[in-house]
């Protein structure tokens, strides 16, 4: 669980509290994380992983591909068919997560409101909620962990007749995200990567309601894609999204190497020619561990 692991940020960093308490930053123009985190987890070489990740999409070619990643300890990141636009399957289920806990943060709504299960909401095609009769009442904070951890479309669909287009409005516009999605609905890996960086650095919820987002994608029942070739162990955070029908594979999301987080973002536009989905999971799989492998042992 990621709210266990961050409650010990103390040893993460390997500081203690009273040492940030009593903290005298002799370099006052300087990040102050310098003073706590090893100049060596400050990498901004990436051009050895950028030729790796290139040689891996272009070997892709029946596929437009859009990968974006970012290390969040310096900024570096590398950026590859960053205008490809992919359709973007479950990845709306983030900014949902955050525009509906935003209204909990405002008052609006709390964690144990209660939403009824109405036939317009049920969704066969991920998750498990749709077997729940009609007229059920689900407290939000169900809904919100199975959206989720699961996927889950009928909990997105209950939230979707609940917000607003203004509330979702809302995150593009505090976040400059006026590209997040085009008017058809696509999206890119970079621009989408840019909502995990704003719950990393919660820039639009405060810490305690991005670190409860975090967590269940941290929870994702999803062993596929980029996390197939992330190590046991290793906390991922993220949210992959697979439309068959459309040919769309999608996963993004924090990495959590010790000291030395970072975001990746792939995004695939498919074909939808046999055995696709098994070659798009072998391509992802291979940019987790490459990513992996470089980050941690840089």
């Amino acid at each position: 669980m990621l709210i266990i692991n961050l409650l010990f940020a103390g040893w993460f960093f390997g500081i203690r509290d009273n040492s940030i308490v009593n903290f005298k930053n002799n370099f006052p123009l300087i990040d102050p994380s310098r003073s706590f985190i090893s100049q060596d987890n400050f990498i901004i070489n990436l051009q050895p992983l950028r030729v790796e990740l290139r040689k891996l999409v272009t070997e892709q070619k029946s596929k437009n591909i859009s990968l974006y990643f970012e290390f969040l300890n310096t900024g570096a990141n590398i950026a590859i068919n960053q205008d490809i636009k992919v359709w973007p399957a479950s990845f709306p289920k983030v900014p949902m997560a955050m525009a509906v806990v935003k209204k909990i943060e405002e008052g609006a709504w709390s964690f144990d409101r209660e939403f009824q299960l109405l036939e317009q909401d049920k969704d066969p095609n991920y998750g498990t909620l749709f077997n729940s009769p009609i007229g059920f009442n689900f407290k939000l904070n169900d809904l919100l962990r199975n959206m989720l951890v699961y996927s889950d479309n009928t909990a997105y669909r209950i939230f979707l007749r609940s917000v607003s287009n203004k509330e979702l409005d809302r995150i593009v516009s505090e976040l400059g995200l006026d590209e997040l999605f085009t008017e058809d609905g696509l999206v890119s890996a970079k621009e989408y990567s840019r909502l995990f960086r704003s719950l990393y650095t919660s820039s639009f919820l405060n810490r305690e309601n991005s670190e409860i987002i975090l967590d269940f994608l941290a929870q994702a029942k999803f062993d596929n894609f980029i996390g197939s070739g992330i190590p046991e162990g290793i906390i991922y955070s993220h949210k992959f999204g697979i439309d068959n029908t459309k040919g769309a594979y999608l996963d993004s999301g924090i990495v959590y190497v010790y000291n030395r987080p970072y975001l990746i973002t792939a995004a695939v536009q498919g074909d939808r020619s046999p055995g696709e989905e098994e070659e798009i999971n072998k391509f992802m799989k291979e940019v987790g561990e490459k990513t992996y492998k470089y980050i941690s042992e840089y």
